[in-house]
């Protein structure tokens, strides 16, 4: 374990110096030598109508009430910062000293190496393989999911923080949406030419819609950008037979863009900000996929397919874009959430009667760009990961006698029994051995579900809905190092947005920056990138959109591509690019 050097003295002087009062002191009590006594920083906790205390949590109870980790057994003092200030409260306490045993990462302004450099944490290289072996063994069966474990320094990997894993990534919860009912009722066959029937095989059942809808590329929905410039087409005959004047077919984000790369990821590949192609970091902002991108977008707009005023919905997410045109039934396609698929906007009257909306996937490009640019399956989009995107680390605070017990109560989590308590929470069994009254309250006297064996594979079904926030206060949700089994998990979804959500997430995120390029990434280049970035981004902000609308550069002209190509350049992008690529030659 490190010492605290004299440049951590004169970094946590000058936090103190330039942050406002702590608003959370992470002081711990003595305790009677029988129990690891572990403080730990969270930045959100449960609704405090359910209970005010983290320690409450019955799972939390439960664990601690009957298992012994190194020794002894464990208790747990949580903190939780104040809403709306987390940020401030995870800063002030790095600053001040004051910090806890255990600190969620999620709104850290420093990265596990900058504290390791000061001391202020323990390195885990060692522990983690002698004291999780449960984790060790996950990880190997799970090697795609390795390289989350490690930071890297000096281009060593290294254990600085943990992180929770599921056995396989969360549904999504937003998309591409579109009205099926406007392809039924205006469209026709593009073989045959007869036209579309479909609606309600029974009128008292929202879930028996049926159809025979089938698009240009062969299939029931749509694959590639053909077959949405022809539900385009069809969507501009809709909105013309209903007098809808105000309405379009499609609003992209106000930039134009998303860095997560949906959409653009169709055309080649990657996303419009840096990516691994698999060989090398691309800057994907001048490559050839955003010119046929662009060129994409232009035809659109030129066509009447966009929204003409999608540069002005500035305050809107991503998945919410126009979402009061979206709900009033005047838009054709849009990036949504899954209480807009099926029959969920229909209001009953207006241009919302009748609606009928389903998800579908990211759409491969086959129509603008060169060969590099089409038939790509998309591999950058907007996707929950099998990682836990929060991570925690142990502080300089803890003993190692507390460190190792520590790390066999997470190790826990990873048997049988711990990943469904992080799941699905208490069964009846365990719930009699807490002394929680938390499902007494909420009608659970039985525990949160029951094990069914449904072909021979063991299906979990609880009774409760995973939207709901007492699902979350049932389960060791707040724990950034829980395991899931996400697998068996019944989310209670209908059929369309089942449906919706296997479109999400029909292709798999894999062209992301490295994790041993990202965590390598040292506190002065990150100052750099993140100079650059601030005014390079601005700047895209102003032209992307201009290119989209054929009032900037003329994106089909090879002088005009070049010279965006060349302004871009002049903000430094490409010294970006440098960076990431010259820490992924280190590795090599």
């Amino acid at each position: 374990m490190m010492k605290r050097s004299t440049a951590k003295l004169l970094l946590l002087a000058l936090l103190v110096l330039t942050m406002v009062p702590a608003l959370t002191a992470c002081s711990k009590e003595s305790g009677s030598g029988d129990t690891h006594e572990i403080t730990y920083w969270i930045a959100k906790g449960e609704d405090a109508s359910l209970y005010s205390e983290y320690e409450d949590n019955p799972v939390i109870q439960y664990i601690t009430q009957n298992y012994e980790f190194n020794g002894k057994k464990i208790s747990f003092d949580f903190f939780v910062a104040p809403p709306g200030s987390e940020s401030d409260d995870f800063n002030n306490l790095m600053g001040t000293g004051d910090y806890c045993d255990v600190m969620s990462m999620g709104m850290s302004g420093m990265s596990p190496a900058d504290m390791l450099d000061e001391g202020m944490l323990w390195d885990l290289t060692e522990l983690v393989p002698e004291h999780m072996p449960n984790l060790m063994a996950w990880l190997e069966e799970n090697p795609d999911q390795k390289e989350y474990l490690y930071t890297y320094v000096d281009s060593e990997p290294r254990i600085l923080n943990l992180t929770g894993f599921a056995d396989q990534a969360e549904p999504n919860f937003q998309g591409f949406c579109y009205r099926r009912d406007w392809l039924v009722k205006y469209g026709t066959n593009p073989t045959t030419g007869a036209a579309f029937t479909g609606g309600f095989a029974d009128a008292n059942d929202p879930e028996s819609w049926t159809d025979d809808v089938v698009f240009p590329s062969g299939g029931d929905e749509p694959i590639y950008i053909s077959d949405w410039e022809w539900m385009f087409d069809i969507f501009v005959k809709a909105m013309a037979d209903q007098g809808i004047t105000d309405g379009y077919c499609y609003a992209p984000y106000y930039v134009g863009y998303m860095q997560t790369g949906d959409l653009y990821t169709g055309f080649g590949g990657g996303a419009p900000y840096w990516y691994y192609n698999g060989e090398k970091i691309v800057n994907g902002i001048t490559n050839d996929n955003m010119r046929a991108y662009l060129q994409c977008l232009n035809t659109w707009y030129k066509n009447g397919w966009l929204d003409p005023g999608f540069d002005e919905n500035t305050g809107d997410i991503f998945f919410s874009v126009d979402s009061a045109s979206v709900f009033q039934g005047k838009v054709g396609l849009w990036q949504g959430r899954q209480s807009t698929v099926g029959v969920q906007i229909d209001s009953g009257e207006g241009f919302t009667q009748g609606a009928m909306v389903y998800g579908c996937r990211q759409p491969i490009n086959d129509v603008y760009g060169g060969p590099d640019q089409q038939g790509h399956e998309p591999d950058h989009l907007y996707q929950n990961s099998r990682h836990n995107n929060d991570t925690i680390i142990l502080t300089d605070k803890m003993t190692e006698e507390e460190v190792v017990a520590f790390l066999e109560f997470v190790d826990f989590l990873y048997t049988d029994e711990g990943a469904l308590l992080c799941t699905v929470g208490l069964n009846a069994e365990q719930l009699a051995a807490t002394p929680s009254k938390f499902y007494e309250s909420q009608g659970l006297t039985d525990g949160s579900y029951t094990v069914e064996e449904v072909n021979g594979e063991r299906v979990l079904h609880p009774k409760l809905n995973p939207a709901e926030t007492v699902f979350n206060a049932a389960r060791l949700e707040r724990v950034a190092t829980r395991f899931v089994l996400e697998s068996q998990l019944d989310r209670g979804y209908d059929r369309y947005i089942a449906q919706a959500v296997e479109s999400w997430d029909y292709y798999t995120k894999s062209a992301e920056m490295p994790v041993r390029v990202t965590s390598s990434v040292t506190p002065a280049q990150n100052q750099e990138i993140a100079r650059i970035r601030s005014s390079l981004e601005q700047f895209q902000q102003r032209v992307i959109p201009a290119a989209i609308k054929g009032e900037g550069y003329d994106v089909w002209s090879d002088a005009g591509w070049e010279s965006f190509c060349k302004d871009i350049n002049k903000y430094r992008a490409e010294e970006i690019t440098a960076i990431y690529q010259s820490i992924l030659d280190s590795f090599n």
